[in-house]
């Protein structure tokens, strides 16, 4: 099977929805006997961040994906175009598709800092948090240095081979890894990006917002994340500053993509946090 034609057979199992605001999100499973789960991806992505975890994770609930406003095939969100801009639409769309629903969050890379501010935003409807390699931590710096540009380069191979480079240092724990289907998403997406993620990613909005949020969160991060540093104890430590019981589970032999690169690991480890930790009265 093609990267293409994979891809196309996930999509083709979903409910496609566009909200008022434009925004395309993309429903699996119908489950309504459990809160709904909705899954943010990582910048310059798409749904398709998710692609080998969507099938576990709506065997058994609701799950709902966004293209983020600026990402995939949403349009673009009104300025500043920052997570900020993001979270604000997204929590309109909520209401929207969820209307007064309880819901458990996960936010990936770019997606952790939307969903700490869509959280804020809806407080009382997030039953759990979970964010998953986030950045906004403080912790990306250099990553730039890694980073081969390729905007400008008109050589298709030169284009492939920096979009290879950067795939293999960034989002994966080494090259070797890199299969047809992650070269086959991360350049589709990349192209289609319209929000400066990485400005939010490389500052500290995340940090700041941790503070405020009131609420059950965890963590999933990749041990081989080159955004996080290697810097876990700081990570557990803002976490439980933000909730005391605050879990940090660490995916081995994972870069900054653990749920691509480590499916079966992570699909074992997000159900049991959200399992295990309820908010009272909730199913």
């Amino acid at each position: 099977m093609t990267p293409a034609q994979s891809l196309a057979q996930t999509e083709a199992r979903a409910q496609r929805s566009v909200t008022a605001a434009g925004t395309v999100w993309r429903r699996w499973g119908d489950n309504n006997s459990r809160a709904p789960l909705v899954l943010l991806h990582g910048g310059a992505g798409s749904w398709a961040h998710w692609i080998r975890n969507i099938d576990v994770l709506s065997s058994d609930r609701t799950v709902w994906i966004p293209d983020l406003p600026g990402l995939g095939e949403s349009p673009t969100p009104p300025a500043p175009r920052d997570h900020t801009a993001v979270a604000a639409v997204l929590a309109r769309d909520v209401d929207e598709l969820l209307p007064g629903a309880a819901f458990d969050l996960v936010g990936f890379s770019f997606g952790g800092i939307v969903a700490a501010f869509l959280a804020g935003l809806h407080p009382q409807r997030v039953r759990r948090l979970v964010l998953v390699g986030a950045g906004g931590l403080g912790l990306r710096k250099g990553e730039a240095k890694i980073l081969k540009p390729w905007l400008g380069l008109k050589d298709p191979a030169e284009r492939e081979a920096a979009h290879r480079h950067n795939l293999g240092a960034l989002m994966l724990s080494t090259p070797e890894r890199i299969d047809p289907l992650a070269m086959h998403l991360y350049t589709r997406d990349l192209v289609r990006a319209r929000v400066n993620s990485a400005k939010s990613s490389r500052a500290e909005p995340l940090k700041q917002r941790l503070e405020s949020l009131r609420m059950p969160i965890d963590g999933i991060w990749g041990r081989l994340d080159i955004t996080a540093h290697g810097k876990f104890d700081e990570i557990r430590a803002l976490l439980r500053g933000a909730y005391p019981d605050a879990q940090l589970k660490i995916i081995e032999d994972a870069g900054h993509w653990a749920q691509y690169e480590q499916a079966a690991a992570f699909n074992a480890v997000l159900p049991e946090l959200l399992a295990v930790y309820r908010m009272p009265g909730t199913p």
